[in-house]
């Protein structure tokens, strides 16, 4: 599986002669070179802006059969061919793959994605929101469910997987990559939610350096 970083939580990994692009937004893909798939897939995991850019809706025009599967919270606006929304806990075979979703700890859904090449899971913006200043409580409230939401995976092997790394988080932000690399089978973990500052991703390299997963972290660079 090959992993590509576009922007932000921007992604797309291409397994075979398929592409599963999730969360564009913004820049780094030329929708013309999609042509060369077979099969398209393209994901968005909730409504907010920096996670749906409506420029996907376009490639709809480019490729027709590209097939789109959007959280139920988002309203694109147009009429899209080979649209399908999905809520939490839900799951759905479209034939060559099955695609699963989890509760987001902020709006929409989680995708994870079985194929015949492998598995890829999607965290979108289900995250480990650790706010200093927030009440404990509502700290203590995020942290079980995440992991609830991380845990009905348990048994399952992701060869890829998507985990925000948000700079804004401070000293908690390593949470959501700690508690799923400790929890589930992963066999490559991809940082997102970190816009574009590759500074930024040079400090989560030094950073998590010691950690036992290192070598299972795709930084994008290599």
């Amino acid at each position: 599986m090959k992993v590509n970083y576009y922007f932000h939580s921007g992604v797309s990994v291409q397994s075979g002669s398929d592409i599963f692009i999730f969360d564009y937004y913004m820049k780094g893909l030329d929708a013309k070179k999609l042509h060369a798939f077979e099969n398209i897939y393209v994901f968005v995991s909730h409504s907010h802006r920096d996670h749906f850019d409506r420029s996907i809706l376009k490639w709809s025009k480019i490729r027709s059969d590209i097939n789109y599967i959007f959280s139920s919270d988002v309203i694109p606006g147009v009429k899209i061919k080979n649209l399908i929304f999905m809520k939490p806990w839900e799951t759905t075979d479209l034939g060559n793959i099955n695609i699963s979703t989890l509760e987001s700890t902020d709006e929409g859904v989680a995708f994870y994605i079985k194929t015949n090449q492998g598995s890829i899971f999607h965290s979108g913006d289900l995250n480990w929101w650790h706010w200093e200043g927030e009440p404990e409580e509502y700290n203590r409230g995020m942290k079980l469910k995440f992991k609830e939401e991380i845990d009905r995976l348990q048994g399952e092997t992701i060869d890829v997987a998507f985990i925000p790394v948000d700079k804004r988080l401070e000293d908690s932000k390593y949470y959501s990559i700690d508690y799923l690399m400790s929890a589930l089978d992963v066999r490559m973990v991809c940082p997102i939610h970190f816009w574009d500052d590759m500074d930024f991703l040079n400090k989560v390299r030094e950073e998590l350096h010691n950690r036992e997963y290192y070598n299972k972290i795709n930084f994008y660079k290599d």
